[in-house]
């Protein structure tokens, strides 16, 4: 750790002005881009825009599914709502935007969506009002027919009987993945996958339309539409089909695409779309997610690298927590301005287990599996201080810059001052949402769709609450249970004792730190399945030990890093005496977790703590059941700063649990909401003022705080 505060004084943190790109690097490949008529950019219009091109003339079938799970054609005239799927040809070239989620299968030919190339196999898109809407576009290559699944090959079948003339043939299957219920937990995101019917897309939807999802002929003022934009493509070209480089020994050298911009560029767009090509041609990728407000796969306070083999076809909010990171190292905050030097720390931890694998990999005689880094989009001060560590960590041997024509073309990093480091740079116009956005966020359009501007703070609402109402089936398949609430799930129960308190900065007296992590967000820690070198690798059985008499005082040491203060469960017997019978007391850690023996698991909230057993309970997300169970390896508790302080805090909605949240956040009309609870009834019946940890009156209590209230007009706009 020394070496490495050294190295960062010396090269990392070098003052911004020392290395000012010069005006002679211009159109170089670390300077400006080459200046060029600025490619198209998804905007919205203040009229109408058509982004739908598929003409209702071309061959539909809609399916129906009895109880048995039998398939059967419907009549044309059936209700939408009793269609389980439909089928319809398309051209090539055709487009299909919609909203809500479904389930696509191509059938015939080839549909690109997110630039992954969808063909015989089914893929789950989510398309929600707050984030471009999805475009569905089919394709004149065809890829080799893949197999089929029984219900797909049906369908193909029904299909056969009477069509058989289109190019594209595509089935769209109706979901309840639950969601799309979101709104009974959050009702001012009670909209995001559903809304109503524009008069000129009625022929649409009753064409093609299922339950869950609406097509749109056209979109009106404020509504975005994900495209492709020409230079992105070129982009995308080029950095997935370009051949690897060779190292000195002739290997070829694992490919690192690092993303940058400012705020609101697309940068987490663009890196989807390069996930998919990447996953397309190499089967598997590496995604290091950067910005702690902004995650991707990880929740927000975490910095994550995340091994991805599957396309992602949707927001953060959609896949948050449903992939165990390779290695994650949990901040608990939701910016570095604060602690810059553990943030960079954590950013060449990850490197480091990158490059571990890939050598274990080209050891096995495997392919290099290549990497996606998206940055944060601080570029400033010392944002961009931390984007010079972040290269010099990863390496990159590609740099994607995001850049706003209107603004700025310079260069963000020079690489001449990054020893070691020589990527070729690419350049992209930034999609800033001044650009993308056509109309005011809360304005509606004729068709009566109210547009959700979300900002920051609402993305990592929305992958909060995502991850604590996650839910798996027994097949492994991911959804959400928006019907139970929080307080009416079964906790874990963990002994004091078998975990370590880690309090980062918090100057907590030990007296009260139970009290300060009741009814919290904390991180869950565990023993990382990736050490680093000269670290000690933890057995199943060393795990298993330490849960023998509790976590002893040389684990807890082994499992901070260096330099954290620590209270000693030891020194607290010994000053009890032997007649004072069982002492329950945590292993409390000034500090953080080591870097190199711990891992971040996921967010769990602290429902209670009980210390006359001395058991702490703890609400959990469920873990996939496809993955080998990490709940053996958990060995403590990190509890982060304070909202004040930049944390990462429980959302109100999850607290406001029960059945009276429409109510808390605003709801219309008393009438209105006993109508919406009918209609979807909860669990439990806890009012607000039965909420645990909530009062609507005054602060009482250690600890008690009024919660943050964020932006009035823009929460209006959104309820």
């Amino acid at each position: 750790m020394d070496a490495l505060a050294s190295r960062r004084s010396t090269r990392v943190f070098t003052p911004k002005a020392l290395r000012t790109v010069s005006s002679s690097q211009t159109g170089s490949q670390t300077g400006s881009p080459t200046p060029r008529t600025q490619s198209p950019q998804p905007r919205s219009m203040q009229e109408p825009m058509l982004v739908t091109t598929w003409d209702t003339t071309m061959p539909v079938v809609a399916i129906g599914q009895s109880q048995t799970g039998e398939l059967h054609v419907l009549d044309a005239q059936a209700p939408i709502s009793q269609r389980h799927a439909v089928v319809f040809g398309m051209q090539a070239n055709d487009t299909l935007v919609f909203q809500g989620i479904c389930d696509i299968c191509v059938l015939k030919g080839t549909v690109r969506v997110y630039e992954h190339e969808s063909s015989g196999q089914w893929d789950r898109v989510y398309s929600p009002v707050s984030h471009p809407l999805v475009s569905l576009r089919a394709q004149t290559q065809t890829k080799d027919e893949a197999e089929r699944d029984a219900e797909a090959q049906r369908m193909y079948e029904l299909w056969a009987t009477s069509h058989n003339e289109c190019e594209v043939v595509v089935a769209v299957r109706a979901v309840d993945c639950g969601l799309e219920h979101l709104g009974r937990v959050a009702p001012a995101y009670a909209s995001l996958f559903t809304g109503s019917v524009a008069a000129d897309s009625e022929q649409l939807v009753q064409a093609i339309g299922v339950p869950g999802m609406t097509p749109m002929r056209t979109v009106n003022a404020g509504v975005q539409v994900l495209q492709t934009p020409e230079d992105w493509a070129q982009a995308l070209d080029q950095a997935s089909t370009m051949p690897q480089r060779l190292d000195d020994e002739f290997e070829p050298i694992a490919p690192v695409y690092a993303v940058a911009g400012a705020q609101g560029q697309g940068k987490s767009t663009f890196s989807r779309m390069l996930v998919n090509r990447l996953v397309a041609r190499f089967g598997r990728v590496f995604y290091m997610e950067t910005d702690l407000g902004q995650s991707e796969f990880a929740a927000p306070g975490a910095l994550s690298l995340t091994l991805v083999s599957a396309p992602v076809l949707g927001p953060p909010f959609t896949h948050t927590g449903r992939t165990e990171a390779y290695h994650a190292a949990y901040m608990g905050v939701v910016t570095p301005k604060n602690d810059p030097d553990r943030y960079a720390a954590c950013v060449l931890r990850l490197a480091q287990v990158y490059r571990d694998h890939v050598r274990s990999e080209r050891a096995r005689g495997s392919p290099a599996v290549p990497m996606v880094v998206n940055t944060q989009g601080w570029t400033r001060g010392l944002g961009l201080d931390l984007l010079y560590a972040l290269c010099q960590s990863v390496c990159p041997t590609h740099f994607v810059q995001a850049y706003d024509p209107a603004t700025s073309d310079a260069s963000l990093v020079d690489f001449a001052t990054v020893e070691g480091c020589d990527p070729q740079v690419l350049w992209i116009t930034g999609m800033s949402s001044d650009r993308m956005q056509g109309g005011d966020a809360g304005d509606a359009g004729e068709s009566g769709r109210r547009v959700q501007k979300l900002a920051a703070h609402d993305m990592r609402t929305l992958s909060l609450l995502s991850l604590m109402y996650s839910a798996w089936t027994a097949q492994g398949v991911a959804t959400w249970n928006m019907h139970k609430p929080l307080a009416a799930r079964t906790p874990v129960r963990v002994p004091i004792c078998d975990l370590v308190f880690w309090m980062g900065e918090e100057d907590v007296p030990p007296s009260q730190v139970l009290r300060a992590v009741n009814g919290t967000l904390v991180g869950v820690v565990c023993v990382a399945r990736a050490p680093g070198a000269g670290a000690h690798e933890w057995s199943r059985d060393e795990i298993r030990g330490l849960y023998a008499d509790g976590v002893s005082d040389q684990a807890a040491a082994a499992l901070s890093e260096p330099g954290a203060r620590m209270l000693l469960r030891s020194h607290v017997r010994a000053r009890m005496g032997d007649d004072a019978g069982p002492v329950l007391v945590p292993q409390i850690v000034y500090g953080m977790p080591s870097l190199t023996a711990t891992t971040f698991l996921t967010h769990a909230l602290v429902r209670s703590i009980d210390v006359r057993s001395g058991h702490v309970h703890l609400v959990i997300p469920p873990q996939s059941p496809a993955m080998e169970s990490p709940m053996y390896r958990v060995v403590g508790i990190v509890k982060g700063p304070g909202p004040s302080a930049f944390g990462v805090d429980v959302p109100v909605q999850a607290m406001l649990d029960g059945g009276f949240a429409e109510r808390a956040m605003g709801a219309s009309s008393g009438r209105h909401t006993a109508a919406r609870r009918r209609r979807a009834p909860m669990e439990t019946n806890v009012g607000i003022q039965e909420a645990p940890y909530v009062s609507v009156e005054v602060d009482e209590g250690v600890g008690a705080s009024a919660a943050r209230a964020r932006g009035g007009q823009t929460r209006r706009a959104l309820q």
